[in-house]
């Protein structure tokens, strides 16, 4: 059982902590064959830029883009983040934008953040992206939402162990799985989870089913990436789908 609920951008749990103690060898995942594209501009590589506006701060504007602070900050010349003016013209490092993919008034634009060498495989097969990672109506939202009908099966992003599977406070009937001894997903708002904790799971195994649990305004799966209980920005770790897969991305929504 979780201790504690998700606090801010981190979570604890006695399970967690158990299984991972007792995983001494990480575990071997179908995201690992997907080779890295973090070198990999997409689209047409035009820079990503960020407009500052009042009362945005270096590390929200890293947030929301899935970049470090460190980075944004050299690459825009920035020695101490007090620095930042409204109206500054950022550029987001290793940023790009495409026009492959969604719609050109997209509130989601696809893969605007760094890119990560580790990748997970998605964990719906017909979904649109509603929400992305970042600050969303003055709170942190820490993974993406995939809207989909009632039922739709959820599957695991990646071989892992389950070390959570049952109801969270706001985030409904949810699964949490950890991959090895760094990154974990959850997978939330399910109408049921077919697994349980304690079991171990393969790459693209159905675990549940799409529902409207928890607090949301709409079925869909809530989806996060967590490396070292910290959330990051799930679309640096999921591959750009093509135009024939059932992925796409709408405006802002979801949960």
């Amino acid at each position: 059982m979780i201790e504690s609920w998700f606090r801010g951008t981190r979570w604890i749990s006695r399970a967690s902590v158990a299984i991972a103690l007792a995983l001494s060898i990480a575990l071997a995942g179908c995201g690992d064959s997907v080779p890295p594209s973090s070198n990999l501009p997409i689209g047409s590589q035009r820079a990503v830029t960020h407009v500052v506006a009042p009362g945005e701060t270096v590390y929200h504007i890293a947030t929301e883009y899935g970049v470090s602070v460190g980075r944004l900050m050299a690459a825009n010349g920035l020695t101490d983040p007090r620095e930042l003016r409204v109206g500054q013209v950022l550029t987001i490092p290793g940023a790009y934008r495409g026009a492959s993919i969604g719609t050109a008034s997209s509130g989601v634009h696809p893969y605007t953040g760094e890119r990560a060498s580790r990748q997970f495989q998605w964990p719906v097969q017909n979904g649109v992206v509603s929400s992305g990672f970042g600050i969303r109506n003055g709170a942190m939202h820490d993974g993406v939402d995939i809207a989909a009908p009632v039922g739709t099966p959820v599957y695991a992003a990646d071989t892992g162990v389950v070390i959570f599977s049952g109801m969270l406070h706001g985030y409904g009937n949810t699964v949490i799985i950890r991959h090895d001894a760094s990154y974990a997903t959850v997978y939330a708002h399910n109408q049921r989870n077919l697994v349980s904790e304690g079991a171990r799971v393969a790459c693209g195994q159905q675990i549940g089913e799409i529902g409207r649990s928890g607090r949301t305004t709409g079925a869909n799966l809530h989806f996060e990436v967590r490396r070292d209980n910290v959330a990051q920005n799930p679309l640096a770790y999921l591959p750009e789908p093509a135009t024939s897969d059932g992925i796409s991305f709408a405006a802002a929504g979801g949960s």
